[in-house]
């Protein structure tokens, strides 16, 4: 099961994102874009993994966030990942935020445990596009798109599964680890 965990995001964050892909579409970018219900803050993308080791993990995981205080994270300008000069990821930022790298801290340390390998680095954002072709003035295109600071609360974090179609990603949530306690486990 191709799997990852993240943070889901309110429907501003979600509606803000479409209006962004919007213009940058107008501007002349070309991308493999986020649908608005497919938008979130990931956490760790684990790939293919069994869904056993999945489950497991996740009654671990579940465990160490109980009791995590409940907070929120502010959503606040358009970024990118370049690379070689050529713009590669188009996101929303995020910023920087104490509570979320604790929970980001706190999920890597039970995954470890568990012998699941991902990115060490943790740069919270929101991917909007996987970037095809782009204008020339591409930087100022992206740095000139402003919107307002956008809070979205949190007091979860989901697993999803993700499918490949050639018409996009299909996520699926598989759990959801509630701060207050509890693991609710979807169909």
């Amino acid at each position: 099961m191709r799997t990852f965990i993240a943070i889901d995001v309110n429907d501003t964050v979600r509606d803000v994102s479409q209006q962004v892909i919007e213009k940058l579409m107008r501007r002349g970018f070309k991308a493999n874009w986020v649908s608005r219900e497919n938008v979130h803050l990931t956490l760790f993308f684990l790939g293919e993994v069994d869904p056993k080791r999945v489950a497991e993990a996740v009654q671990h995981i579940s465990h160490r966030i109980r009791g995590f205080p409940s907070f929120s994270f502010v959503v606040e300008k358009v970024g990118y990942f370049a690379r070689n000069n050529q713009p590669r990821v188009i996101w929303l930022g995020v910023r920087a935020n104490q509570l979320l790298h604790r929970l980001y801290d706190e999920t890597k340390a039970e995954l470890a445990k568990h012998s699941f390998s991902f990115e060490e680095r943790f740069s919270p954002h929101i991917t909007i596009g996987r970037i095809k072709d782009f204008p020339a003035a591409w930087q100022h295109l992206i740095e000139d798109i402003t919107y307002d600071p956008i809070t979205v609360a949190v007091d979860r974090i989901v697993v999803y599964s993700s499918t490949l179609t050639p018409k996009g990603s299909i996520y699926r949530k598989v759990y959801e680890c509630l701060f207050e306690g509890g693991l609710i486990e979807h169909e």
